[in-house]
C-alpha cells in the first residue's frame, strides 16, 4: 500500500538519518497499528512502527538512533513516531522474554524499555504490518498464541480499562469532551471485538463492531465516538448538552467492559 504523505516523510526522515549514521543497523522497518489496518486520519493518527536491527546495538549505537529519532521530530512533529527497535530473533520468541529494548513512547525515546512489547504489537506484525524497509513479515516468522493474546486483553480489561472507568466515573469534566469518548468506547470496544471474533480491528474497526452487537441505546455514543476520530470538525448532536455525552461514555464504558470480561479470556 502507498503510505501517507506524513508517514512516508516521516519514516524516510528516520531511515535517511540512521543510514548516514549507523549504515546497516535498520534491516526493517515494518508500521502496524491504524496504518496496519489501512486507516490513517492525517494530524491525528500515530504512526507505530517496529525496526528490525541487525545487531543488538551498543551504546554508540543506541545514541544514534537517539539522534535520528530527534530529527525525524524535529522536522516533523506530527504524527507521533512510536515503537521499539529489536533483532529478528525477538519476533519469534513471545514477547514475554524479550529483553528490555530501545524505544520512543509520544516522541520520547528511552533507551531500555517494554512499551510496545506485548502480545498485540506481535500479532499486529503478522498479520496486519505495512512494511517500509523490508520484506512483508509473516506468520512464520513470528511467534504468535491467540490464547495468550485473548488473556492479555482480558488482562488489559481487568488493569489498564477497568482504571479508565474509575476515572471517567471521578472526572464527568473529562468524560465529557469527544476525545474521552473517542478513546474509551472505541477502544473498549476493539478489545470485545478480539474477544467475540478472535481477530484484530482498528478502533473504528471496533466501533462498527459496537454498533452491530450492542442495542440501540448505545448508538448515540459509538456514533459519536466514530465521528470524533473520523469526522473531528462536523457537528455533534452533543454538542448543546456535552454532561450527556460525559454520561453516555461513562455508562458505555463500563457496560462493554463488563460485556468484553463476560466473554472470558
Amino acid at each position: 500500500m502507498a503510505l501517507p504523505t506524513e508517514a512516508h516523510q516521516l519514516t524516510s526522515t528516520f531511515l535517511d538519518t540512521i543510514d548516514a549514521a549507523a549504515p546497516g543497523l535498520v534491516e526493517g522497518l515494518h508500521l502496524h497499528g491504524s496504518l496496519g489496518f489501512g486507516e490513517f486520519f492525517p494530524g491525528r493518527s500515530d504512526v507505530d512502527f517496529v525496526a528490525v536491527l541487525s545487531r543488538r546495538p551498543d551504546r554508540t549505537a543506541v545514541a544514534a538512533l537517539a539522534a535520528a529519532h530527534q530529527e525525524a521530530s524535529r522536522r516533523h512533529p506530527r504524527p507521533p513516531f512510536d515503537g521499539i527497535h529489536l533483532l529478528a530473533a525477538d519476533l519469534s520468541r513471545p514477547p514475554a522474554v524479550c529483553p528490555d529494548l530501545p524505544c520512543v513512547l509520544e516522541g520520547v525515546f528511552a533507551e531500555t524499555g517494554r512499551s510496545g512489547v506485548n502480545p498485540v504489537t506481535w500479532h499486529e506484525l503478522a498479520r496486519h504490518s505495512v512494511p517500509v524497509r523490508g520484506s512483508r513479515l509473516t506468520e512464520a516468522q513470528l511467534w504468535t498464541d491467540d490464547a495468550t493474546l485473548r488473556a492479555y486483553t482480558y488482562e488489559n480489561l481487568t488493569s489498564y480499562w477497568a482504571g479508565v472507568a474509575d476515572v471517567l466515573g471521578r472526572s464527568p469534566e473529562h468524560a465529557a469532551t469527544p476525545g474521552a469518548a473517542e478513546w474509551c468506547v472505541l477502544g473498549v470496544s476493539r478489545l470485545h471485538h478480539l474477544l467475540t471474533t478472535g481477530t484484530l480491528t482498528s478502533k473504528s474497526g471496533g466501533g462498527r463492531h459496537a454498533l452491530t452487537v450492542f442495542g440501540p441505546r448505545w448508538h448515540p455514543i459509538v456514533t459519536e465516538a466514530l465521528r470524533s476520530r473520523e469526522n473531528p470538525g462536523t457537528p455533534s448532536p452533543y454538542d448543546e448538552d456535552p454532561a450527556r455525552r460525559g454520561r453516555d461514555t461513562t455508562a458505555f464504558t463500563t457496560m462493554a467492559i463488563e460485556a468484553a470480561l463476560a466473554l472470558g479470556a
